[in-house]
């Protein structure tokens, strides 16, 4: 069934299931390799390890596109963030041994890496940008559901017949706004996985996905916001209704780019 036209942005309730619903977006950004193209992601297979997926993937395909240029990048760039702290983290028994702080022992490192040119200075490999693209995508019409909204918690709520799956196991633990930007991904892909799966909204139409604030938070630049789509149609054979209205390439001294460097503590050269 189509759905029904509405501004972006227009916000309602579900009367069927009490999720919260947001129309839109116009467009969005998307980051990705060019050899796949934006509108390739891996299939997600039953039987798979959801730990490995991002966050509200689900079986079949889903893209995630962000609202700002700046969040797309940081989205982007959040692993390698995760990647250099751990290797930071590491170095806290060689500071203890000389009797400095990790953050003053850390930025000693750093120092010297910079003045030898070595590549752990940049942190991002040199072939980050190489091969990849910036996207501009347009969604068809429809009902997002809102991830941050009270009514879409209370209703997750009764979705679910039993306990919670986590990472952990079962969990009774009420839940929270944080759990569904969180990082426990067997827990945000189950949900999701119901609510594709099982959610039929009041006006006959199946929601395309999920809206939620980055939890790298809001910048400056923009509004932090992020879709995940799932890509029904083409998991089912047919053509998919989303478009690529734009491609650019990642430039070094893209203002966005620098900008996502700087909030995560990222060099590149």
């Amino acid at each position: 069934m189509t759905a029904s036209v509405a501004e972006p942005g227009t916000r309602r309730i579900c009367q069927d299931t009490g999720l919260a619903l947001v129309a839109g977006p116009v467009s969005s950004f998307r980051i990705a390799r060019e050899s796949y193209g934006a509108l390739a992601p891996k299939p997600r297979e039953s039987g798979d390890d959801p730990g490995s997926w991002s966050r509200y993937d689900t079986i079949g395909r889903t893209i995630y596109s962000s609202a700002d240029r700046v969040t797309a990048f940081m989205e982007l760039l959040a692993s390698y963030r995760t990647d250099i702290n751990a290797e930071r983290r590491a170095l806290q028994p060689a500071a203890d041994a000389v009797g400095m702080s990790l953050d003053d022992y850390w930025n000693d490192i750093v120092s010297e890496w910079d003045e030898a040119g070595n590549m752990k200075a940049m942190w991002l490999p040199r072939a980050f940008r190489d091969g990849r693209a910036l996207y501009t995508l347009e969604y068809p019409d429809g009902w997002w559901i809102d991830a941050s909204a009270t009514e879409t918690i209370a209703a997750i709520h009764d979705l679910f017949t039993g306990p919670w799956p986590t990472k952990d196991g079962d969990s009774e633990k009420p839940l929270t706004l944080a759990d569904l930007p969180g990082d426990d991904r067997v827990l945000t892909t189950a949900i999701a996985g119901v609510i594709r799966e099982h959610v039929q909204l009041d006006d006959g139409t199946l929601p395309l996905g999920i809206q939620f604030l980055s939890k790298h938070g809001r910048p400056t630049e923009g509004s932090g916001l992020c879709w995940a789509y799932w890509m029904r149609q083409v998991d089912s054979g047919l053509d998919e209704p989303a478009k690529v209205l734009a491609t650019e390439p990642i430039r070094d001294d893209d203002a966005a780019y620098k900008a996502a460097q700087v909030h995560c503590k990222i060099k590149s050269r």
